[in-house]
């Protein structure tokens, strides 16, 4: 029986793809080299990324200035333009009329999860359990910030689903054992 969804958060709550892929532009054009889209990242933490990025564009400094670099472009991006999808609220609405446990787990950290329920106030009420990637040792397509919502949450895989996005959303939440529904969007169709 069902008694829980699990919410990821970007491109699917938020619409953040195109600042996630903008942040990256300017980025790496910051260290004047040229941005290559792709690569199979949509989903993952960005600290991770940010380790990707490191020994692709062959970046100076550590992997926590470059993070911290990140994630002040985004920041600002975020704060004037992230919105929240068409239909997010009234869907978490339905669930929490229906008596589900709502969560949240996300590849973003603390700070990012802050700043969007300061810009969005009304989503504090929905949900119950939020795990953020500084929760986990290891971000998706590992399973383990879905492993540790099922633990928060007290429940079993069988009576859960996750909605993603991505495919390495989805395959992290495989991975927990935990069903997925995908909600595709503009830039996973």
């Amino acid at each position: 029986m069902l008694k829980a969804v699990i919410f990821d958060l970007d491109g699917l709550l938020v619409d953040s793809t195109a600042l996630h892929i903008q942040t990256d532009q300017e980025f790496i054009k910051s260290f004047g080299k040229l941005y290559l889209p792709g690569g199979g990242r949509e989903g993952m933490r960005i600290i991770d990324i940010i380790r990707e990025y490191k020994d692709i564009y062959n970046l100076p400094d550590n992997i926590e200035e470059l993070y911290t670099k990140r994630q002040q472009i985004f920041f600002g991006l975020a704060r004037k333009y992230l919105q929240l999808f068409n239909g997010s609220l009234s869907l978490l609405k339905k669930l929490q009329q229906r008596k589900l446990k709502i969560a949240l787990a996300t590849s973003g950290d603390r700070e990012y999860v802050k700043l969007v329920f300061e810009k969005f106030p009304q989503l504090n009420d929905y949900f119950s359990v939020i795990v953020t990637s500084e929760d986990v040792a290891r971000g998706k397509p590992n399973p383990d910030v879905y492993k540790k919502a099922l633990e928060k949450l007290k429940l079993n895989a069988d009576e859960t689903v996750v909605l993603e996005d991505s495919a390495n959303g989805i395959t992290a939440a495989k991975l927990a054992g935990i069903q997925v529904i995908c909600i595709p969007n503009r830039f996973y169709p």
